[in-house]
């Protein structure tokens, strides 16, 4: 007795096994993995629906537009940076916690270039509330180790906005090449010891 096979996508999926996975958490996580190998700019609804093995107008049951999709993903990558955040400067203070959280930063950006492209596209304004806040409270866990420098207010989110750019300088003249005949691991920890007796110079 021979069985049918189920029918298969071009990329060798099965269509009955691909429509019980496709979900809104489902395309976040598939869009998440676009990002890092394609690119912001190439992430587009065809283009992710190719690669779930599906059409576009599928997706639509799922996402509302391009806009809500690229929406929820940075929402996504913001909460994840945070956590990342909380979770290496957790029991840390001062230079030790510097140290660790701005590695965890760079380190997270090599990895996730796609996702990382994405956090630092993201408007910090508008007319979406829920958004706004939450990509100011991806400085929040850098606030919180200022404290154990003495800053607080308005001197801690300078501060964190200070330190927010000089990491973000850094990983970018890194990953555009301008830094390969250079020991960057070397200069980065120079940089954060930099940052840090700032820091220190900074207290009230």
């Amino acid at each position: 007795m021979s069985v049918r096979p189920e029918p298969q996508t071009a990329g060798g999926r099965s269509r009955s096994a691909r429509t019980t996975r496709l979900s809104r958490d489902s395309i976040v996580n598939a869009a998440l993995t676009f990002l890092d190998r394609e690119g912001w700019d190439a992430l587009t609804i065809n283009a992710l629906a190719s690669q779930l093995g599906t059409k576009g107008p599928s997706l639509y049951n799922h996402v509302h537009s391009l806009e809500d999709l690229r929406r929820t993903v940075r929402m996504r990558v913001v909460d994840d940076i945070i956590e990342m955040l909380n979770t290496v400067g957790q029991g840390r203070t001062r230079d030790d916690a510097v140290m660790a959280m701005a590695s965890a930063y760079r380190s997270y950006a090599h990895h996730h270039p796609g996702r990382y492209s994405a956090f630092t596209r993201m408007p910090f304004g508008g007319d979406d509330p829920e958004y706004s806040a939450a990509t100011k409270a991806a400085a929040g866990p850098v606030i919180a180790v200022l404290a154990s420098y003495g800053l607080e207010g308005e001197d801690a989110f300078y501060a964190a906005l200070e330190f927010w750019s000089a990491l973000h300088g850094f990983v970018l003249l890194e990953m555009t090449g301008v830094m390969d005949d250079i020991d960057t691991d070397a200069v980065f920890t120079d940089m954060l010891l930099r940052l840090a007796s700032g820091m220190e110079r900074r207290q009230p």
